[in-house]
């Protein structure tokens, strides 16, 4: 499943929902059904491993705005569908990257990919 609204873009091989829309503010739902979740991220520094691993994630939402002159969204990792369920969050700039969710045999991977 492909998602575009300005320069967001967000692949995905699990669903992508509208989650609440007010105003110029969205969230975007994607439900990982309790999967452990891989974080890669571009230009890691090189004392990291590869990725970042967060388990039991339950759902990702995508918080951004839709004004123009804002390329920033906030990624949350959640154990339920409440934001106080929340594992972790992070902000990205997405005005020149893109999301990626993978669906794997036994776990789900996230990547933040330059465009």
């Amino acid at each position: 499943m492909e998602y575009r609204n300005g320069n967001l873009k967000i692949l995905s091989d699990f669903e992508i929902r509208i989650l609440r829309e007010e105003g110029k503010d969205m969230d975007l739902f994607i439900p990982l059904n309790c999967r452990t979740l891989n974080l890669y991220l571009e230009d890691f520094p090189n004392y990291f491993d590869q990725r970042i691993q967060f388990t039991e994630i339950r759902n990702i939402i995508i918080r951004f705005s839709m004004e123009e002159a804002n390329d920033y969204c906030t990624i949350h990792l959640l154990r339920n569908i409440d934001l106080h369920s929340a594992v972790a969050n992070f902000i990205v700039n997405y005005k020149d990257h893109h999301i990626v969710v993978k669906d794997k045999e036994y776990s789900s991977e996230m990547y933040i990919k330059s465009k």
